[in-house]
């Protein structure tokens, strides 16, 4: 199929220009087109065969319904069997806008439409270009976003032709979207409305008109049955994790993680940040680290959650389009469209989190094998080169051993080697490692690959925490550190040496990550 596009003025949209795509729609054909929340691919609601061709244009899945849009109100009479006065109330204050109605499906309505479903979604965009194609076609338009299923929604024109071009037969090319998010679905069937897909209309705006409004999977509220609520979708290729907690702590979190995933030289991955402007400043500086493969993209403020929803799903296609593999996204506050936001990040991730750090001191440990020599020298040497930063945050230190019995003292020759750089650890006493010790840990530094996969065959979950030391701090550290357990002063003091310019590399690069605030180097 030979894709036609047109461009118009997304503001004054000429009628000439639109007939022709009207007309498309009439006979049967699909046309995307822009709205106020994102692009939609558009086909007569009223015929079964050209809905047939909107599932299979996108991949989407025979069983998740439509939303029909309309451009007059008068016309919700013949696709409802019924119209509530809280329906009519909502539709008279908030349409056109972004806001999806359900309504008890009339006869007319093919099963294609709604899946089968008893109810059909209806709305009227806020959109120059959506109003007239729609009232020039004089028919009801069934249309879901115009994108491959299960990809990030399109707001822009290149998006859409990216996806679908060869599968529909035109795009109007109407510039960017401005919300960013779909619209809000509500149902109002039940003695209190609710909303069962967050989007461009808020619970706020919505509740200061209804009183309680629930929100669909919270307060023990069940799954909704509704348009783009059964599937996984807004899905970037990448893995995306979407971090939870304070500000801070999710800046403190995605730092770390982007550390540890990045110093993985096994991996080779590329991982993208979706920022907060607030948070920039503190991800440039890992960047700098980390040129060709750490990249930071800016959502927008945390209290302008517009700017963040018109960016979001744009973002995720960025990500991808610079081979991010994994994707870590902050979260926003709730109120406003960040409610909707929530929902496309928890959606797009498959509902993987990544928590924020606890609050408390960064927690360092190092792992060696008996945690008399190697790994206590290490506690030591971070201790020292942390104070000669000044002790940028409060940090707390320990090591232990892979296999290794309490109470044992460091070797005499470790004591002495630490002696000569000015450091004293005669009263150190060993310890095993623990799940607790390394679910604490924000940074586990083992001595060698060994101990690695030795403490990954017994904890496997904290694959992603615990690396080499020589993972860590690459330029530094060249291969396992050598074990001098047995052997004479001489190869200890040349393991202090090596792990002393570990530890002051380590210190280096984690006083950056986690001390951003403003004055702090």
């Amino acid at each position: 199929m030979t894709t036609k596009v047109i461009k118009v003025d997304p503001f004054q949209p000429s009628d000439e220009t639109l007939a022709s795509c009207a007309e498309v729609l009439r006979s049967g054909g699909l046309v995307a087109f822009p709205t106020e929340t994102v692009y939609g691919l558009g086909a007569n609601a009223l015929l079964p065969g050209a809905v047939d061709k909107v599932y299979e244009a996108k991949g989407r899945p025979g069983d998740n319904p439509l939303i029909v849009h309309v451009a007059r109100t008068e016309t919700v009479a013949s696709l409802a069997n019924e119209v509530s006065s809280v329906a009519s109330k909502l539709m008279d204050l908030f349409w056109p806008g972004p806001l999806t109605l359900l309504f008890p499906r009339s006869p007319v309505i093919p099963d294609r439409v709604t899946a089968g479903l008893p109810s059909v979604a209806i709305r009227m965009p806020d959109h120059p270009v959506a109003q007239r194609l729609i009232d020039l076609a004089g028919v009801p338009v069934a249309a879901p976003s115009a994108n491959v299923s299960g990809r990030p929604s399109p707001t822009s024109f290149e998006v859409v032709y990216a996806d679908l071009a060869g599968k529909v037969d035109i795009i109007i090319d109407g510039g960017p979207t401005g919300i960013g998010v779909e619209s809000t679905v509500l149902d109002v069937s039940g003695p209190v409305p609710r909303i069962l897909r967050p989007g461009g209309l808020s619970l706020e705006e919505l509740s200061n008109v209804l009183g309680r409004v629930d929100v669909a999977g919270e307060a023990g509220l069940g799954p909704a049955l509704s348009p783009g609520m059964k599937y996984r979708h807004y899905a970037p290729r990448g893995v995306l994790l979407a971090v939870q907690g304070e500000p801070s702590r999710q800046r403190e979190t995605i730092l770390l993680e982007a550390l540890r995933l990045l110093s993985c030289d096994v991996r080779k991955i590329r991982v993208a940040v979706l920022a907060s402007s607030e948070n920039l400043a503190a991800y440039c500086k890992l960047q700098k680290h980390f040129p060709d493969s750490f990249f930071v993209i800016e959502l927008g403020p945390r209290n302008d959650l517009s700017k963040v929803a018109a960016r979001l799903f744009s973002s995720l296609r960025y990500a991808d389009s610079l081979g991010a593999k994994v994707i870590l996204a902050e979260s926003f506050p709730r109120a406003g469209l960040g409610l909707a936001v929530e929902n496309r990040l928890k959606t797009a991730s498959g509902g993987r989190e990544l928590p924020g750090r606890q609050e408390g001191p960064l927690r360092v440990m190092m792992v060696c094998t008996g945690n008399t020599c190697r790994s206590p020298m290490a506690e030591g040497l971070f201790r020292k080169a942390w104070e000669e930063l000044g002790c940028p945050c409060p940090a707390m230190v320990v090591s232990r051993g892979t296999s290794t019995v309490e109470g044992l003292r460091a070797t005499p020759e470790a004591v002495r080697s630490m002696e000569r750089l000015g450091i004293d650890i005669k009263d150190h006493v060993s310890a095993p490692v623990t799940r607790e010790d390394l679910e604490e840990a924000d940074v586990v530094a083992s001595m060698t690959s060994g101990h690695r996969d030795a403490l990954l065959a017994r904890f496997p979950q904290f694959s992603g925490k615990v690396l080499p030391l020589s993972t860590w701090v690459p330029e530094e550290v060249h291969g396992d550190v050598d074990d001098p357990y047995g052997l004479g002063q001489e190869d200890y003091d040349r393991t202090a040496l090596v792990l002393q310019r570990g530890m002051q590399a380590l210190a280096r690069r984690l006083s950056e990550i986690v001390c951003y605030e403003e004055g702090i180097d």
